[in-house]
């Protein structure tokens, strides 16, 4: 038995085993919501197994108990207190800080059609209304700076704070520079 951490031996002429537990049927809201990704079961993942066991890969927003997956009380609460020390952590400061390499939008290029924010992947990108129109907005304590939403701008209005298109293209030509003497795919009918 491990909850009484003893092995038991037990003479029995039937044995019903315990229902199934599922996840809440409001996780793929909360999912959603939170830009928390499920498992194949339904029940929500943590960043990294061994590194980051209580932490969603959206910073501030933590995991324990049998959301996680189905587990007995004593790992539950473990898992638990490691969630609210990684919440006091943030709470007990006046002011986030966020990545210095995060992502920004030249609002007189941004067309407002909302690509950007289709895309990334910890919602730090918001549309707002400004006298011309809907405008994306980064959230800074919530980008990566991973550049997907650049690459997805029609206009090129989003871009690296601290990295110009060029100085990133050049990194690329740099890696694989095989890639610039590729030709051209030629379609035949």
């Amino acid at each position: 038995d491990p909850i009484l951490g003893k092995r038991l031996s037990i003479d029995t002429d039937s044995l019903a085993l315990a229902a199934a537990v599922i996840p809440s049927a409001t996780s793929n809201e909360i999912s959603r919501l939170f830009k928390v990704p499920l498992n194949p079961d339904g029940f929500f993942l943590e960043a990294h197994v061994k590194l980051r066991p209580v932490d969603f890969a959206a910073d501030g927003v933590f995991l324990c108990g049998m959301a996680h997956y189905p587990k007995h009380i004593s790992e539950t609460i473990s898992q638990a207190y490691g969630a609210a020390g990684r919440a006091t952590t943030i709470l007990s400061k006046d002011s986030v800080i966020a990545s210095g390499a995060i992502c920004e939008v030249n609002e007189s290029e941004c067309i407002g059609c909302g690509a950007c924010q289709s895309v990334c992947q910890y919602g730090a990108i918001e549309l707002h209304d400004t006298p011309q129109g809907k405008k994306a907005r980064v959230i800074p304590v919530l980008c990566k700076g991973d550049g997907v939403c650049n690459s997805k701008c029609p206009t090129g209005a989003i871009s690296l704070k601290h990295f110009t298109d060029d100085e990133i293209f050049a990194q690329i030509d740099a890696e694989v520079p095989a890639l610039a003497e590729v030709p051209a795919l030629v379609e035949v009918h």
